[in-house]
């Protein structure tokens, strides 16, 4: 019984010598491949460096993630044609781990010119606002009252189709009791998620609060009047700016602004949004 429990633990034991014995002479042949060789050449000549978020004590503006070659998957495209060829190089997302859960958000990527422009919605949404803005082709972004979300499912649903649709809290407060209800509203009527919360002033009893519920949070000051005046003040990449409209004809001179000056009008999600298409780069 003995002599074949040594006899069986000698097999394995030499199994597996093999198998590293093998795993060893195969990584070898592979890292002096000369395709790989050039692979790994380019690796410190290519890459897309990332953008880092600034993190200024609770403060937070996204960055962008960078680029770097995939070695492995770059290997074996090129062994399946038998030659390097650069156009096949596979470029994969460095990632950035940072946590803006914990952060108020102040603005997106400096280095790109885009900018998001948000509406407070009380008791009342203007649609001459809202057309004018899907007639420029813009995506805008609507912080709603809670019980303007709950009367108004109708409305919410057509804005949804072309712009982006937020819980505001109820009175400009958001509450434990409250949120479950309302961002399900949003979550079930509109086309994107109830993930940001939003301020003009820091709090962290709020702060903490969306974050329990995954939510992010946006800080930024509110322009109530001097609406041209303001947002040229405030204009510059990243920048996030709230109108708590009246004036909808300043509104409109206001936007009207921003284009010519060359700015992007996108939505919070794409201007937050850290991640890179490397295959922008190659594929």
């Amino acid at each position: 019984m003995l002599k074949k429990f040594i006899q069986v633990t000698s097999i394995l034991v030499l199994a597996g010598f093999s198998f590293f014995y093998t795993e060893k002479v195969t990584k070898i042949v592979r890292d002096n491949d000369p395709i790989m060789i050039k692979i790994k050449n380019a690796k410190s000549s290519i890459s897309v460096a990332s953008i880092d978020p600034i993190i200024i004590d609770d403060e937070y503006i996204a960055g962008v993630n960078g680029c770097d070659i995939d070695i492995d998957k770059s290997y074996t495209k090129m062994k399946n044609v038998g030659e390097y060829k650069e156009e096949l190089l596979v470029m994969s997302e460095k990632i950035t781990n940072t946590n803006m859960k914990d952060k108020y958000i102040i603005g997106g990527n400096k280095e790109i010119k885009n900018i998001s422009i948000i509406f407070l919605v009380y008791d009342d949404l203007d649609f001459s606002l809202v057309n004018y803005l899907n007639n420029k082709n813009i995506k805008a972004n609507f912080f709603i009252d809670g019980e303007y979300l709950k009367k108004n499912v109708v409305n919410i649903k057509k804005l949804s189709n072309n712009h982006n649709i937020y819980y505001l809290g109820s009175n400009n407060k958001y509450e434990d009791k409250n949120m479950i209800y309302y961002n399900n509203i949003i979550n079930v009527n509109t086309k994107n998620e109830s993930n940001y919360c939003l301020t003009n002033k820091k709090n962290d009893e709020t702060l903490k609060l969306c974050k329990d519920y995954q939510m992010y949070m946006i800080k930024s000051d509110y322009i109530d009047d001097n609406i041209l005046s303001n947002v040229k003040m405030n204009l510059s990449n990243g920048a996030i700016l709230v109108f708590n409209y009246k004036d909808i004809n300043e509104i409109k001179v206001s936007i009207n602004y921003i284009l010519s000056k060359g700015y992007n009008i996108v939505s919070i999600d794409d201007l937050l949004n850290e991640s890179n298409d490397c295959k922008l780069y190659y594929n």
